[in-house]
């Protein structure tokens, strides 16, 4: 615990140092700083898809992409990806380390891999970017509403996540480099949900990059594919309930980018394999394909309600399968 009952109210509150140094950050990038930040990257952009119509647009992307079998990337950051970046300001090093410490052990079920890799994860997400086409982040209002929440209430990393996406881009970038990219919502995934199966209709290959092996099958017959692939990651610890190493990083993650072969120009793939996402998309576009970052949207598909923010009323209406087991 800490002196400020700084995230009292939920899982793992940050020690006193971390707790310091929150504070000093709050104040140092306060809203205005934030949401300045904000618009300053997604300003930066060619165009924005954010919102409840976002899925349209996006939907017509990935259509044009396709038909000319053009490589691309299309990759979400989340609050993960933000703690990856927040640690690139290396001005904060307590509080990096609790946000890298949390998260390694919701997606590795390790403590220190994300922190003795901090520079690996730091590389693989700013190429991941470099090499995007669309690229979908926190929203404003998230960030705007999270200088609302009562300390107690406020989970550190996740907000310090949200923010950092900005925090870096903005400040440690060139954002220049935007100027031909997309910016969507990290949520861009979900908006596109009455449209993956129409966009993928028939197509002559379609790859997955998941731990759940039956949803190449359930897409197969679904929208008719003429063949699919999948190259199996380990599941997400927090998922699966399991509080050991997983063994995704280092140990698999070699043999997974091996297998990621294009068959031929344009072919797409579905990827699911939380913050690694991004190296795998990075490696599909540069082989010649195109990978689309649909994050939790595979557990939607599965009939898994994986996020505590996630609506069942929204898997309810979008599963394919009744419910997904936790593969042994």
């Amino acid at each position: 615990m800490n002196s400020y009952n700084l995230a009292g109210n939920t899982w793992w509150p940050p020690g006193q140092d971390a707790a310091d140094e929150y504070m000093q950050y709050a104040t140092a990038f306060d809203r205005d700083r934030c949401l300045r930040q904000y618009d300053d990257v997604v300003g930066s952009a060619a165009a924005s898809y954010v919102g409840n119509s976002a899925g349209g647009p996006i939907a017509a992307f990935l259509r044009k992409a396709i038909a000319a079998k053009r490589p691309a990337s299309l990759i979400r950051l989340g609050d993960a990806d933000g703690n990856v970046l927040f640690s690139g300001l290396d001005i904060y090093p307590h509080l990096t380390t609790y946000n890298l410490t949390k998260i390694s052990r919701i997606y590795f079920g390790s403590n220190t891999l994300m922190v003795e890799h901090k520079q690996f994860f730091l590389d693989t997400v700013m190429e991941g970017i470099a090499e995007a086409d669309l690229i979908g982040g926190p929203e404003r209002g998230t960030i705007d509403k999270s200088f609302s929440t009562d300390l107690p209430d406020l989970d550190v990393r996740g907000m310090c996540g949200m923010r950092g996406v900005y925090n870096y881009l903005a400040g440690a970038t060139d954002l220049a480099k935007l100027s031909e990219k997309i910016w969507a919502s990290t949520w861009f995934s979900r908006s596109l949900l009455p449209h993956y199966f129409n966009i993928l209709h028939k197509q002559p290959y379609l790859g997955f990059v998941t731990c759940y092996p039956d949803l190449e099958r359930v897409f197969r017959e679904k929208a008719e594919v003429a063949r699919t692939e999948t190259i199996l990651v380990p599941m997400q610890a927090s998922i699966a309930k399991v509080h050991k190493d997983i063994r995704h990083y280092p140990d698999a993650y070699p043999d997974i980018l091996e297998q990621l072969r294009p068959p031929f120009e344009g072919a797409v793939y579905i990827v699911a394999a939380g913050i690694l996402s991004k190296a795998y998309c990075t490696a599909i576009k540069r082989r010649g394909g195109i990978a689309i970052d649909v994050g939790s949207v595979a557990d939607v598909w599965m009939g898994t309600k994986s996020r505590p923010d996630m609506p069942k009323d929204m898997v309810a209406k979008w599963q394919l399968v009744a419910n997904s087991p936790v593969p042994s």
